[in-house]
């Protein structure tokens, strides 16, 4: 079965997972990364500011180290505040490449000029005031014309020539609101832990294994599990009224991946971090990479990294 790449914004406190009902063998969870993937898109300024200039990463990985092209577009104030949004925006415009502010091999990090006009919207639509953000990572040529789906880009296999399709490519969306004064900043980790103590960035952690093929977390032994968590500033949980005189309290979340190993959850909340982890059996030998991505739910991300060494 095949899944379209796509890495737009997900619902949090939404379940991500596939509830496969009369299937012979369970998909493989997407917290597992084996293939390359884009796991998150940051932007320093959430909430930026008319005529800032702000700046975007993103978390990607690829296990055979190609080098991927990336292109860059923007869209100010769609019609609707998603992926769909902005590709209709960008494809209506008379030449859609305009909207490319930046591509090029291996460019994941990229910088954006809000427009000074952004706001400029009747008062009842400023609530929804935004710049939307399209990445597409090419695994092959990219060329700047007009690609499938109403994309400013192509695509192409660099063997055979043929067009990749959308679901070929990763396609992400970020969305970064836009506001006079008022500010989001991204969730602060200050800390991993791995059975209840502090795991330092750089230190490698020795593991046993599971001998498992399948990911079934509670038939593993218990000797061989690990409790990790992400742990969250309290200042991360932002609440308060808005500049529109709105009510609002942060939801948070953190999702967890790795190259391989089995998850007790592949989300927990912010307020409840701990996950359980072990490795597999076919991993022996192997040191696995470990990624921590805390979320909110107004466009704030960040993240962490750890490695652990199967035995």
């Amino acid at each position: 079965m095949k899944t379209p790449r796509f890495s737009h914004k997900i619902g949090l406190i939404t379940a991500l997972a596939l509830l496969l009902v009369g299937c012979d063998a369970p998909l493989e969870p997407g917290a597992k990364v084996d293939s390359f993937r884009v796991l998150a898109e940051q932007v320093d300024q959430p909430y930026a500011h008319p005529g800032e200039t702000v700046q975007l990463s993103s978390l990607s990985f690829d296990p055979t180290g190609r080098e991927i092209a990336w292109a860059w577009a923007s869209c100010v104030n769609p019609d609707s505040s998603d992926l769909q949004g902005c590709i209709a925006r960008i494809a209506a415009s008379p030449d859609p490449t305009t909207a490319l502010f930046a591509t090029g091999a291996n460019v994941d990090a990229v910088s954006l000029t809000i427009p000074t006009d952004a706001l400029d919207l009747p008062a009842g639509a400023r609530g929804a005031a935004s710049v939307g953000v399209v990445s597409a990572a090419c695994p092959g040529d990219l060329s700047l014309d007009e690609g499938p789906g109403g994309l400013p880009f192509r695509c192409q296999d660099p063997d055979t020539g043929r067009e990749l399709a959308l679901d070929e490519l990763i396609v992400g969306f970020k969305r970064i609101t836009v506001r006079e004064t008022e500010r989001n900043q991204n969730p602060e980790l200050t800390g991993i832990t791995f059975d209840g103590v502090d795991w330092p960035e750089g230190e490698i952690k020795d593991v046993g294994f599971c001998d498992a093929d399948d990911f079934v977390y509670g038939a593993c032994p218990d000797k061989e599990k690990h409790q990790l968590a992400a742990v969250l500033s309290p200042e991360s949980f932002e609440s308060g009224k808005d500049e529109l005189g709105r009510d609002f309290t942060e939801q948070l979340v953190v999702q967890y991946f790795a190259t391989d190993g089995i998850f007790e959850y592949e989300v927990r909340t912010g307020k409840s971090p701990k996950n359980g982890w072990v490795a597999r059996k076919r991993a022996s030998g192997q040191t696995l990479t470990l990624w921590f991505v805390a979320r909110d739910d107004r466009g704030g991300v960040t993240w962490a990294q750890r490695q652990v060494t199967v035995r």
